[in-house]
């Protein structure tokens, strides 16, 4: 729990950002219903746009988050936690994600609006995803996971609303292209900046067992061979 605190205070701005924009969200949902809240959001749209989102919506896939990982890996020994903590972060979020979506049966936008007969329709909807899989978004989880994850690590305002600006277009882009309702990406942040946090705390704490193992191995392997045991006698013949 102290780590936890010596985290959050350590990286104090980008959590603030976070939990002003989650209060915002609350609001925002609290006043207009999911589907006046998916028009709104959607309101304004053109080509230009649509061809930006479909790109930087790719960063918070799980594949971007091992590109970027494997690139410090090899490049930069000296982040090598970094990458671990990335890497960590992403399969954390990512198993609580996909058994929040195996639990909960949520519509996609696509399929919802089809389902009530709403007279609403977005050219973005060919190609959103369908299903009722649709809470929390997964991307939105990842984003914001490898967002919590830079800010913490370089404790840099600069870094920090560069990460929180960065959660927040994956997690728009989800919306714009239809893939998900608002809510869905406000869960998958939550979930992304929750286990981005624990795996530092869990990172550091495994570290430190793990060196303590070695260092016992080596004592051990140290040890000299010919050690005197008590309590024992030799007799010479």
């Amino acid at each position: 729990m102290n780590d936890l605190l010596t985290i959050l205070n350590k990286n104090s701005l980008f959590y603030k950002i976070n939990l002003l924009l989650t209060i915002t969200i609350a609001v925002f949902l609290c006043v207009l219903s999911r589907t006046e809240g998916f028009i709104f959001l959607n309101s304004f749209h053109t080509k230009t746009l649509k061809i930006f989102f479909q790109n930087i919506t790719f960063l918070g896939d799980g594949m971007f988050t091992f590109l970027v990982s494997s690139v410090i890996l090899v490049f930069s020994k000296k982040h090598r936690k970094l990458a671990f903590l990335l890497i960590m972060a992403y399969l954390f979020s990512g198993i609580f994600s996909q058994i929040f979506k195996s639990i909960i049966t949520a519509p996609r936008p696509s399929v919802y609006f089809a389902a009530h007969k709403y007279k609403f329709y977005l050219d973005t909807f060919v190609n959103s995803r369908v299903g009722f899989r649709s809470f929390p978004s997964g991307h939105s989880a990842s984003a914001f996971a490898m967002a919590t994850i830079f800010s913490t690590y370089f404790t840099s305002k600069r870094v920090s609303v560069f990460s929180f600006g960065f959660g927040l277009l994956i997690g728009y882009s989800r919306i714009y292209l239809a893939h998900h309702f608002l809510i869905d990406v406000l869960g998958g942040a939550i979930i992304g900046i929750l286990f981005a946090s624990l795996s530092i705390v869990w990172y550091d704490t495994i570290s430190l067992k793990i060196i303590k193992i070695i260092t016992k191995q080596r004592r051990l392997m140290l040890k000299p061979w010919g050690t005197t045991f008590p309590n024992s006698s030799i007799t010479n013949g």
